[in-house]
């Protein structure tokens, strides 16, 4: 009789604490992410167009793209290269670690570690610059420096077609060779 009560008392026990372990294993993760601080899609190893009555404007390469619909932008976060194109040729290419696309506008800014390239092979480096979709163009307030074939110029601050061809350096200082 003892062994039996022993034996139903050990069941007993071991069926409490099952099912007393139960309630754990049911609850969801409880987080608190705010739905509106959560992006709407992302993307990685994206390839996105921009274009005006079927002509190709720029085209945006990135590792990871994350849209926030609600507050009416989308993160570039993982490594940004535009290609910016007048009448279908490849005109420059922009390079930055992360980025940002204000949504209605298509205005791109890229941050850290820019740097911007033409067919003539000058050169833009700087850690923060904007393209404005509408005018076509490239600004910075920060420092930037240009290195073409015949001079090295920096300045706090420059404006530019897209092409970097004809462009506005505010602050300057700089080399100029012969």
């Amino acid at each position: 009789m003892r062994e039996r009560f022993f034996f139903l008392f050990v069941i007993g026990m071991f069926l409490l604490f099952e099912f007393s372990s139960c309630d754990d294993k049911f609850k969801p993760t409880q987080t608190n992410l705010n739905a509106e601080d959560s992006p709407s899609q992302e993307s990685w190893n994206s390839k996105v167009i921009f274009s005006d009555s079927g002509n190709t404007k720029a085209i945006l390469n990135a590792g990871h793209i994350s849209v926030y619909t609600n507050k009416g932008y989308t993160l570039i976060d993982s490594g940004a290269v535009v290609d910016f194109f007048r009448d279908g040729v490849k005109v420059s290419t922009l390079e930055g670690k992360k980025g940002k696309i204000d949504d209605r506008t298509k205005d791109i800014e890229i941050f850290d570690s820019v740097f911007v390239v033409n067919n003539e092979g000058s050169e833009l480096r700087t850690q923060k610059l904007l393209w404005n979709n509408k005018s076509q163009k490239v600004s910075s307030n920060e420092f930037v420096r240009i290195k073409t074939s015949a001079e090295t110029i920096e300045g706090i601050g420059f404006e530019s077609d897209q092409n970097l061809k004809n462009y506005k350096i505010y602050k300057v200082s700089g080399m100029f060779s012969k």
